[in-house]
């Protein structure tokens, strides 16, 4: 080999291995953005200011339109997953990110040294909505549009009336103006549930409550707590049962300071008159077998964004889904309830989209199909009671 004919064997090795550097460098880019876009794979992490290490999923552009979604009480990214699938194939160049809250899904505990003792002292909705804030601001992330569900709606709340200017749009999906008070949530789940049988159960063994309590789970309070869950908790007549199959188990494993913490910072949250001062564009969608945030509850958040939108000029919307009323049992049978992006997620995509493009949800009417097909979800173009608010 001639001096020349190494020296181009040098370059193109060179070359060769540049290349090789960066497709390496492609493939595990890649794979590590695989890794964070399905809620059955690990997720992404980021660590928190407030010190949570907060787990999220995203698909879409990092440069896209940034959309949060925000899951509820005991929940997880999975709670969205389906929605931000319909979302990402409606416009797949948006950003869209779903995060667990703290104590959540595979986000970190708050410091059991100093929440052990009143785990609502570190679950509160202001406590929740500053992580998703010190998440946003850690993304480079100035403004967003953001969707919640149910808990999720109140951080949102929150988040817009404290930080209007992170906020392009708002969606609160099964919300209400107010927890306090909240039958659902205060007698059934924290008195009857948590404070009540679990509690009763977990001091028996000699377990101060809640501090001795703070990191374990439903089942070290009841061995069959899955039946009660999957009984009472993940149950949905209209959402898929391979949909809900992961459920029960995964919310087995949330931490009783989670349990006991949130349901207790839920429970005190009134923005009924914080509400008033909204001034973010924001649409309020609802099922008509939503057993925990009543029709009473829709009354009262319509008549804050009234009084909102008259003060900041903006128009509001509130949107209904499903046909039939809750019924005599005050428990979700037949139609679309509490949970209405694990049953009508892509009617629920489409008004999300929509409603970020141009201000106002659509106009399809989601419902379940007659019995026993009420996992059939129906829609029905122009057909939905969708109710403007303001000018």
């Amino acid at each position: 080999m001639t001096f020349s004919s190494f020296r181009s064997f040098l370059r193109l090795s060179a070359v060769a291995l540049a290349a090789t550097f960066i497709l390496g460098q492609a493939a595990g880019t890649a794979s590590a953005e695989a890794a964070c876009t399905s809620v059955d794979t690990p997720r992404c992490m980021q660590k928190l200011p407030t010190g949570i290490d907060m787990a999220y999923i995203e698909v879409g552009p990092a440069d896209g339109k940034p959309v949060l979604l925000i899951h509820g009480l005991t929940d997880s990214v999975r709670s969205w997953s389906l929605a931000m699938d319909d979302l990402h194939k409606l416009d797949p160049k948006l950003h869209i990110i779903a995060v667990d809250l703290r104590g959540h899904g595979q986000s970190s505990m708050p410091d059991a040294k100093t929440c052990a003792q009143a785990p609502e002292a570190c679950f509160r909705m202001s406590d929740l909505a500053g992580d998703v804030v010190a998440f946003m601001q850690a993304k480079g992330i100035a403004k967003a549009d953001l969707a919640g569900h149910s808990m999720g709606s109140f951080v949102v709340q929150e988040i817009a009336l404290t930080h209007p200017e992170m906020v392009g749009h708002a969606i609160l999906d099964a919300t209400g103006a107010k927890s306090v008070g909240n039958a659902a949530l205060g007698d059934f789940v924290l008195k009857q549930t948590v404070e009540g049988a679990w509690k009763t159960a977990l001091e028996a063994k000699g377990n101060a409550f809640p501090a001795g309590v703070y990191d374990m789970t439903p089942l070290d309070a009841d061995p069959k707590a899955m039946e009660w869950i999957a009984a009472n908790w993940t149950l949905d007549p209209a959402a898929q049962p391979s949909f809900l199959t992961p459920y029960t188990p995964e919310t087995a494993k949330v931490r009783l300071g989670t349990w006991i913490g949130a349901t207790k910072g839920l429970l005190a949250q009134d923005n009924t008159e914080r509400l008033k001062s909204l001034s973010v564009p924001t649409l309020v969608i609802w099922a008509t077998q939503d057993s925990i945030y009543l029709a009473k509850d829709q009354d009262e958040i319509k008549a804050s964004l009234k009084d909102a939108a008259a003060k900041s000029g903006l128009t509001f919307y509130w949107k209904e889904f499903g046909k039939l009323p809750l019924p005599a049992s005050g428990a979700q049978e037949s139609d679309i309830g509490h949970n209405i992006q694990w049953s009508a997620a892509e009617t629920v995509a489409k008004d999300v989209n929509t409603f970020i493009t141009t201000g106002q949800p659509t106009l399809d009417l989601a419902h379940s199909d007659a019995a026993p097909n009420f996992t059939n979800i129906i829609v029905e173009p122009g057909k939905a009671t969708v109710v403007k608010i303001g000018k």
